[in-house]
């Protein structure tokens, strides 16, 4: 039976092959990362700065954003899809002595990115398969840096309110209408921060954070890809960046003969970053996405397959999109990785249930 959660990371370090498989990459390590499959399917970056502006009360108030997407997965060969809905409950930030409220958006997306990165790295993360736990240890000049190395420059006071908002947003996860969450926690959990005084003083302090229990379980079971980060964090377009890791974690079979075919109304449902009035509009944001996937060579070509019309107004969109060498590249040693990772936990499993023979 898994211990109750203390709140606290273990004071020694554990072994875990879990771990241990998913912070080694087929690669560059320092490009590559990892996409989990039920955590990153979540739309929890999906309302811009400028929405939630509109959204706010007078007294900077935020409703609880709910929102319906369907999650898909493959069991046995079989693909699984689920209606999901997801709310978050916004956190509450003191700013020039009031209280703001703020979903997570483009600038927590990033960070929570950068962090999952360094939690790959074995002298940052710690993995406890046994309770199902992951924490990390960083500093916000590690982030700060990571983000001015991938041309994502934000200030310190910018990325310590980026974990504000992280460790305060609350999010719930519903699965097939079912009134209880299947999920319910923040983003980031147990933050221990470190003053700047404290860091002057000892440069080897840092601050400490509990990642979701979603990726820790994707740990455990391997459910998670490499997919190239460097390419991801050379991304502008928030959707753009939500496309690159859905096909990263989906289209497993990527090549030349076979592309891959999706409907707009797919992606406007599943990413929540289509929410322009007009659907021209979202047609252009979707399409100007895919043109700078075909800049960073994840995309060879995109074309529009079928359009479904009432009358003159467009209802929905089949594109058929093919994929670049490289990414057709990346898959492939993910692909390598997956299978790698499988027989080497396969061989643990086994060796554990083998006598000693004493």
């Amino acid at each position: 039976m898994a211990k109750q959660l203390t709140g606290k990371p273990p004071i020694k370090p554990l072994r875990s092959v879990q771990y241990d498989l998913f912070s080694t990459f087929f690669g560059e390590a320092a490009e590559l990362s990892n996409t989990i499959e039920l955590w990153d399917a979540i739309p929890k970056y999906a309302v811009s700065p400028r929405n939630q502006n509109a959204l706010r009360s007078a007294d900077n108030r935020l409703p609880v954003h709910e929102y319906c997407f369907a999650y898909a997965t493959r069991r046995a060969g079989q693909r699984i899809e689920s209606a999901c809905r997801v709310a978050i409950q916004p956190a509450s930030v003191k700013i020039a002595g009031s209280y703001i409220d703020f979903y997570p958006s483009t600038d927590e997306e990033l960070v929570e990115e950068v962090i999952r990165k360094i939690f790959a790295d074995q002298q940052c993360g710690l993995h406890d398969p046994a309770n199902t736990e992951s924490w990390v240890r960083f500093s916000v000049q590690m982030i700060r840096k990571e983000l001015k190395a991938r041309g994502k420059t934000r200030s310190i006071d910018e990325i310590k309110r980026s974990i504000d908002i992280l460790s305060k947003t609350h999010v719930s996860l519903f699965v097939d209408e079912t009134d209880d969450p299947v999920y319910s926690a923040p983003i980031l959990s147990d933050v221990t921060r470190v003053t700047r005084q404290k860091y002057l003083e000892d440069s080897s302090m840092t601050w400490v954070a509990r990642l979701p229990a979603l990726i820790s379980k994707s740990v455990n079971e391997l459910t998670y890809r490499q997919f190239n980060y460097g390419v991801l964090m050379s991304l502008t377009s928030p959707l753009a960046r939500w496309l690159h890791k859905r096909l990263s974690h989906n289209y497993t079979n990527a090549s030349f003969m076979d592309p891959y075919q999706t409907l707009y109304s797919s992606i406007q449902r599943d990413s929540g970053l289509l929410t322009y009035k007009r659907t021209n509009d979202n047609l252009k944001f979707l399409e100007a996405a895919f043109n700078e996937l075909l800049k960073h060579r994840v995309l060879h070509s995109w074309e529009r397959l079928e359009e479904r019309r009432e009358g003159r107004k467009i209802i929905d969109i089949k594109y058929r999109l093919c994929a670049h060498s490289d990414f057709i590249r990346d898959v492939k040693a993910a692909n390598a990785r997956l299978k790698d990772s499988r027989s080497a936990l396969s061989r643990t499993s086994v060796d554990k249930t083998v006598p000693s023979g004493k």
